[in-house]
């Protein structure tokens, strides 16, 4: 008998969050895994805290290291803020 052959789900090898920033105020992109550093200038999955993802662009690296509770490599980016939605506006 052959046996069917089935690929198991790809696993990312990155995990970009949000993270805020504490020095500018507003929010950065964090990225751990082996080659955090490496992402800039690309568009990558972003995951929230409820388990959403968003699409970001990732504009510049701004701090590389390692996570002092994990040991894993982190980077710290800039991201392309997105226009907010237009809200309606009323008179006063």
């Amino acid at each position: 008998m052959k046996q069917a052959t089935e690929e198991p789900k790809s696993k990312r090898q990155h995990k970009a969050t949000y993270a805020r920033d504490k020095r500018k105020g507003g929010y950065l992109i964090r990225i751990s895994g082996p080659h955090a550093g490496a992402f800039a200038g690309r568009e990558v999955p972003v995951s929230t805290m409820a388990g959403e993802e968003h699409n970001e662009k990732i504009i510049a690296l701004i701090w590389q290291g390692v996570d002092a509770k994990t040991g894993e490599p982190v980077a710290l980016y800039t991201f392309e803020s997105k226009p907010r939605e237009k809200v309606e506006e009323f008179e006063f």
